[in-house]
């Protein structure tokens, strides 16, 4: 079942992206976090900021979202009243 967050919630966002990136190489600091997956990345910072990248595009936000995490897909889907994008986690 796929857990939505508010990354204003930085505890959770960072519990939650923990579980998820727990096959990538994981980097945190007090205000962001980024996975590493080989080629793709994901990275969130404590202020609304979300980037992806992977082989042929790019993804980037700013401002109020949600972060939908459904680790059995190993999907991250962000939703914000602009924008709905997902990044597929490389290993699924």
């Amino acid at each position: 079942m796929p857990n939505r967050i508010r990354i204003g919630d930085w505890e959770t966002t960072i519990d939650e992206l923990r579980r998820f990136g727990k096959t990538g190489n994981m980097t945190t600091g007090d205000e962001r976090i980024r996975i590493d997956f080989g080629s793709a990345h994901v990275e969130v910072s404590k202020h609304g900021h979300v980037s992806t990248g992977m082989p042929l595009h790019d993804f980037e936000h700013d401002g109020v979202a949600d972060l939908v995490v459904d680790h059995d897909a190993g999907s991250l889907t962000v939703e914000a009243n602009d924008a709905t994008y997902t990044f597929r986690r490389p290993d699924g």
